[in-house]
C-alpha cells in the first residue's frame, strides 16, 4: 500500500512534535533529579536570609536586640511571625510574652501555649541567634557535628550585631525524591499526551487545507492526461496552490483548444484535398469514358488540377517543416526598399486587372540594408498581396509602406473595404481558418498563406499582425529586424 503524501506529512509533524516532547522531557527529568537537593539547599538558604532581615528589622524597631529582649520576644515568636510572613497561617495571633503572676498578681492570665510550627517545617531546629563572641542568644546552641553550619548577619544601622546560624537541611531520602520526582514524570507525560493531540489536530488541519488541492490537482492532471480536456479546478486560494491549479485549468484549456484545432485541421484538410482529386477524378473518369474527347484544352484541365493540388501539399509541407523546426532560410544582404518595390510592381498589373489599385504609400528615401532571405521576404509579401487583391472590393485600393524604427523595418500593407471582426483578426493566420463570408469566399487560394506568412516572420525573428485599417478593411503590419540572420 502506498504512503499518502497526508500520510507522511501528518508522521512526520507528529514525530517532530514527539521529538521534541521528549527531548524536552528527558532534559527537565535530569534537571530534576540531579538538582532536587540544590534546589532544596538553596531555597533553605533563602530563607534563612528572610529570617535574619525580619530579626533585623524586629530589633531595630524595638531599640536593639536587649530590648527586643526585655519586651519578652524570643525565637519562637519570631519564627512563628515569620511563618505567618511567609504564608502559614498561625492558630493564634502573635503576642508578647505575659509578665509573671507574682509580679502582676495571683489571678494574671497565665502564658498560652506555643501554636505548632507545621508551616515552616524542621526550620525551628536548625536555627539560632548567636551574639557576636559566639553565645547563643536566642535558640538552643547548634552543635556542629550535626552538620555544617549556614551563617547570616543581623544588622542595626549597618551594623552587624549578631549572626543566625542555620544547620544545612538533611539531604531528602530516596522514597522522598521518588515520589516528587514521580509527580513531576507524570506531569510531563499529561503535557506530552496533549501536545501529541494537538498536533494531530494540526495536521489533521494542514492534510485538509494543504494535501486535499494535491489530491485534486492528482485527479485533474490523470485525467487530462486521458484526454479529458474539459477537466477544470475549483480555485479559490489565492497561494501558490492557487496559482497552480488556475495554471492547470489554462494548460487544460489550451489543450482543448488545441484538440479542437487539430480535428478541425484533419476535416479541413480532407476538405481541402477532396476537391482538387475529385474535380481530377471526373475529369479523368470522363476521358476514359469518351464523354471528353482527348485534346490539348483536356490535357490542360488536368495539368492545372495537379498544380492546385501540388501547391496545396507543398504549402502543408512548409507548415510542418516550421512546426518540427525553423523554415530553412539563406540569408543575404540586400535593399529592402528595392525588394518591396519590385513585389509590389509584380503585382501591379494583376491588380488594374480585377480593376483595384495598388501602389506604394510611404518609403525611405534612400536604400534600406538588410540582411534577410529574399525568396522568403517575396513569399510573405506575396501571399499578404494575395489575400488582399483577392478579398479587397472594386474598385477598391491597396497601398504599401515601408519605414523604420531603430533597428526595426516596419511593412504595412492596407486595403479598403471589406473589413473583418475582431476575432477573426486574431485568427486569421491560422491554418486554413475560414472568416466573415464578405472575406472568405472560394478565390482558388489554399487558405495556408497567411499561416506561412507567420512562419517567416518567425524565421527572420519578427511578427506579423492583422488590425483594422482606417480606409475600411485590414492592415497588415510586419515587423521585420534589420539583421534577420542572428537578431536572437
Amino acid at each position: 500500500m502506498r504512503i499518502r503524501l497526508a500520510h507522511t506529512q501528518a508522521l512526520l509533524l507528529l514525530s517532530a512534535v514527539l521529538l521534541t516532547v521528549l527531548c524536552m522531557g528527558a532534559l527537565n527529568a535530569w534537571n530534576l533529579r540531579n538538582g532536587f537537593s540544590d534546589f532544596l539547599a538553596s531555597r533553605d538558604v533563602e530563607r534563612l536570609e528572610k529570617f535574619a532581615t525580619l530579626v533585623s528589622a524586629r530589633a531595630e524597631a524595638a531599640g536593639g536586640l536587649d530590648a527586643l529582649a526585655a519586651q519578652g520576644v524570643d525565637l519562637h515568636m519570631l519564627l512563628r511571625e515569620f511563618g505567618q510572613a511567609q504564608g502559614a497561617t498561625p492558630r493564634m495571633p502573635l503576642l508578647p510574652r505575659m509578665p509573671r503572676p507574682e509580679s502582676e498578681g495571683f489571678f494574671a492570665r497565665p502564658p498560652p501555649p506555643p501554636p505548632p510550627m507545621d508551616s515552616i517545617d524542621a526550620f525551628k531546629d536548625r536555627v539560632a541567634l548567636y551574639a557576636l563572641n559566639g553565645q547563643p542568644i536566642l535558640g538552643k546552641s547548634l552543635s556542629t557535628d550535626a552538620g555544617d553550619l549556614v551563617k547570616r548577619p543581623v544588622t542595626l544601622q549597618g551594623k552587624t550585631v549578631a549572626v543566625v546560624h542555620m544547620l544545612k537541611l538533611k539531604p531528602v531520602t530516596d522514597d522522598v525524591e521518588t515520589r516528587f520526582l514521580t509527580s513531576q514524570y507524570q506531569s510531563i507525560l499529561v503535557v506530552s499526551g496533549v501536545l501529541l493531540l494537538a498536533a494531530l489536530l494540526i495536521a489533521r488541519w494542514v492534510a485538509n487545507h494543504w494535501v486535499r488541492p494535491l489530491i485534486e490537482i492528482q485527479g485533474a492532471t490523470e485525467r487530462i492526461a486521458q484526454g479529458a480536456f474539459d477537466t477544470r479546478l475549483a480555485t479559490r486560494r489565492a497561494d501558490e496552490m492557487g496559482d497552480a491549479m488556475r495554471n492547470i485549468n489554462r494548460m487544460a484549456e489550451g489543450l482543448q483548444k488545441l484538440e479542437a484545432s487539430r480535428r478541425q485541421w484533419i476535416a479541413d484538410m480532407s476538405h481541402e484535398l477532396r476537391t482538387p482529386l475529385t474535380v481530377l477524378r471526373g475529369e479523368i473518369e470522363a476521358l476514359i469514358d469518351g464523354v471528353i474527347a482527348m485534346s490539348p484544352q483536356a490535357i490542360l484541365s488536368l495539368r492545372e488540377e495537379v498544380l492546385q493540388l501540388n501547391a496545396l501539399v507543398d504549402d502543408l509541407h512548409l507548415l510542418a517543416m516550421a512546426d518540427l523546426r525553423a523554415l530553412p532560410c539563406y540569408f543575404e544582404d540586400l535593399d529592402a526598399v528595392m525588394l518591396v518595390e519590385g513585389i509590389v510592381q509584380r503585382f501591379a498589373l494583376r491588380a488594374s486587372q480585377q480593376g483595384l489599385s495598388l501602389c506604394i504609400g510611404n518609403k525611405p528615401e534612400g536604400p534600406v540594408m538588410v540582411r534577410w532571405d529574399a525568396k522568403r521576404i517575396e513569399q510573405l509579401l506575396a501571399n499578404v498581396l494575395d489575400n488582399s487583391l483577392r478579398y479587397t472590393d472594386v474598385p477598391g485600393q491597396v497601398v504599401v509602406d515601408i519605414h523604420t524604427e531603430g533597428s526595426q523595418v516596419i511593412l504595412c500593407v492596407e486595403d479598403t473595404a471589406p473589413g473583418l471582426p475582431a476575432d477573426d483578426l486574431t485568427r486569421i493566420f491560422e491554418p486554413l481558418y475560414r472568416a466573415d463570408p464578405s472575406r472568405g469566399r472560394e478565390s482558388g487560394g489554399s487558405g495556408l498563406g497567411l499561416a506561412i506568412c507567420q512562419q517567416i516572420a518567425k524565421a527572420h525573428h519578427g511578427t506579423i499582425r492583422a488590425e483594422a485599417s482606417p480606409r475600411g478593411g485590414v492592415r497588415f503590419l510586419i515587423q521585420l529586424p534589420l539583421n534577420g540572420d542572428n537578431a536572437a
